[in-house]
């Protein structure tokens, strides 16, 4: 089975976001059909990537991927350590951007968890959006879906790039 990512030696850490990043570019890019997700198990934590999380979320929300965290966090007496905070708000953050969602592990029945996420994709919408402004140069444009009826729930990526279908 042939490695993701580049063909360099990292000793010790953790590539988070090159993980998704290349998950994303390398595997789900190139694959058929209109619904791609992944789901990540992860505590977010990330010490030796080429990329950063902005180019995850670029790169998901490009390739029109949807991303699930399932995060498992350690805590040292009971407490969160800074980098335990920060690795939660870098998983919420990236599945919110694409359009999915996060779980802790720890505080949730993962099964229940992962018929939620089974649930979302059979039963969720693509929407479509035409822009007036024509000039498909790629820059990113910010979108807000928000439901009209109360106590429904609506997830979408949070934009998308110029001279690209909005679709998701």
């Amino acid at each position: 089975m042939p490695l993701l990512g580049p063909d360099i030696s990292r000793d010790l850490g953790t590539a988070f976001y090159d993980a998704l990043y290349y998950a994303t570019m390398e595997k789900l890019a190139a694959a058929e059909g209109a619904r791609k997700a992944l789901i990540v198990f992860s505590d977010g934590e990330d010490n030796s990537s080429a990329h950063h999380m902005l180019d995850v979320i670029e790169s998901a929300q490009r390739e029109n991927v949807v991303i699930f965290a399932v995060r498992y966090t350690e805590t040292k007496k009971g407490q969160l350590t800074a980098r335990n905070q920060y690795g939660i708000r870098v998983m919420a953050r990236i599945a919110s951007e694409t359009g999915g969602y996060d779980v802790d592990a720890g505080k949730v029945d993962l099964s229940q968890s992962f018929a939620g996420i089974g649930d979302e994709l059979r039963s969720s919408y693509d929407l479509a959006y035409h822009s007036t402004n024509t000039a498909g140069d790629g820059t990113f444009h910010k979108l807000v879906i928000r439901a009209k009826r109360p106590g429904l729930i609506t997830r979408a990526k949070t934009g998308y790039f110029a001279g690209q279908t909005a679709s998701n």
